[in-house]
């Protein structure tokens, strides 16, 4: 019997509340399971008893549940397919998790190399921050030079082709196959017509590209499958993406935003470099060169050559509930504003709040 360590239950149990409490029920379910069984010394247990890293901080409950959602979209797993809101089921049947357990026992290699990838939801939602800190950055009539770090498959740079539609605000084209909808707090952000983006580029350290079928399948397997919004969100980003797939470079971070922000840009063309939920992840001397490569280019900037800083990312109570915050930093001058606070999936956006 292998049984995984306390730190690896508790993992799971941290995740699966978390889960819960963002609006998952199907896998605080499926991870109550996984932990149970992973504490019995069951088949889930011998899957991840050996993974090397820290179980919370790698997020290894969610590589093992992107693992499983995998076998589902791949159509290997249709008895725990009939369960996944993702592909048509429904999570409403009392053997979920024997039907669960079931597809984790039948895949046991394939889920112990599922292990090897972390997880990159590219969550489109979060254009719902970073598309009004974006309005904040951007004065009329300018273009703009729209670079991201930790960007993924860089769906997010193209959070001006989506639609958001808020009770007090709309804005975008209705026709987008995006449709970004959520609980709008507090002000309504700045109101801006289009926004000419003349170049989107991004980095990763692990770079999905959507041109690769494999990649979208992994984007989308870490979706949580029981929000068919976010699923139908990401799927519309795809479709757009792929029109003019963006070119995101295989970089750190801090060399890339060196190498990036020394390039010359044409007159009132302005340089904005947006992240969400990827600083916590960076080491501290990628952290120290990218800050600093920031500091450096907003010295150069100029009111012919401005440049903006749109960052999301957690702030200091978040773990309270208190959202992540949406931060704004503008140059010439470098004043930063937290413009307002918001769940990491944009199912509320409080604007104003900072």
């Amino acid at each position: 019997m292998t049984v995984a360590s306390p730190a690896i239950i508790e993992g799971f149990t941290l995740q699966a509340d978390w889960c819960e409490r963002m609006d998952s029920p199907l896998y605080g379910t499926l991870l109550t399971a996984a932990r149970d069984d992973i504490a019995s010394g069951g088949v889930t247990s011998g899957i991840v008893a050996d993974f090397p890293g820290d179980p919370v901080s790698a997020a290894l409950a969610l590589r093992f549940m992107g693992g499983v959602h995998r076998l589902v979209l791949m159509g290997l797993a249709p008895r725990l397919a009939r369960h996944y809101p993702s592909v048509g089921g429904s999570p409403d049947d009392a053997h979920v998790v024997d039907d669960f357990l079931a597809t984790v026992a039948e895949h046991p290699g394939y889920l112990t190399d599922a292990l090897a990838i972390a997880p990159q939801t590219n969550e489109v939602g979060r254009s719902a921050m970073l598309l009004p800190g974006l309005l904040a950055a951007v004065d009329d009539g300018s273009d703009v030079r729209l670079l991201e770090i930790g960007a993924s498959g860089g769906l997010n740079l193209f959070g001006t082709e989506f639609f958001y539609d808020f009770d007090s605000w709309t804005w975008g084209d209705a026709a987008s196959p995006v449709r970004v909808t959520g609980e709008w707090r507090g002000d309504v952000p700045l109101s801006k017509g289009r926004i000419n983006v003349v170049e989107r580029r991004g980095c990763d350290v692990m770079p999905l590209p959507v041109t690769d079928d494999q990649m979208q399948l992994r984007l989308l397997s870490f979706i949580w499958p029981d929000q068919p919004e976010r699923f139908a969100r990401i799927r519309g980003a795809i479709d757009i993406a792929l029109t003019d797939p963006p070119v995101i470079d295989e970089a750190d971070a801090g060399a890339w935003l060196e190498s990036q922000l020394a390039v010359d840009v044409p007159r009132n063309t302005v340089t904005v470099v947006q992240h969400s939920l990827m600083w916590q992840y960076l080491p501290d001397e990628t952290k120290q060169r990218a800050e600093a490569a920031i500091a450096e280019a907003g010295e150069r900037a100029t009111r012919r050559r401005p440049f903006a800083h749109v960052s999301f990312e957690p702030a200091p109570d978040w773990n309270d509930g208190g959202g992540f915050v949406i931060t704004v930093t503008r140059w010439p001058g470098g004043d930063s504003v937290v413009v307002g606070r918001a769940h990491a999936h944009g199912v509320w956006v409080e604007w104003g709040s900072g």
